[in-house]
C-alpha cells in the first residue's frame, strides 16, 4: 500500500485533532507578534498609492483599466 492510499477522502487530513490543535495554537502565537508589528512606512505609502490609484481608476470607468 502506498502513501496515497492512506489518506483520507472525507476532507478532515491525515493530521490529528490533537495535533491540528496543538499547531494551531503555536502559529497564533507566532504570527501574534507580528500583526502586532506596525507597517513599515515604505510598505504603507506603497499601499496608500495602490488605494489611490484604485480609486481613480474606479471614477474613470472600466474602459481606463485596460
Amino acid at each position: 500500500m502506498s502513501q496515497d492510499d492512506k489518506k483520507p477522502l472525507d476532507g478532515t487530513g491525515a493530521v490529528r485533532q490533537p495535533i491540528q490543535s496543538h499547531l494551531g495554537d503555536q502559529l497564533k502565537r507566532y504570527f501574534s507578534s507580528i500583526v502586532s508589528e506596525p507597517v513599515p512606512d515604505r510598505f504603507a505609502n506603497l499601499l496608500d498609492e495602490l488605494e489611490k490609484r484604485e480609486r481613480s481608476a474606479a471614477k474613470q470607468g472600466p474602459e481606463a483599466r485596460e
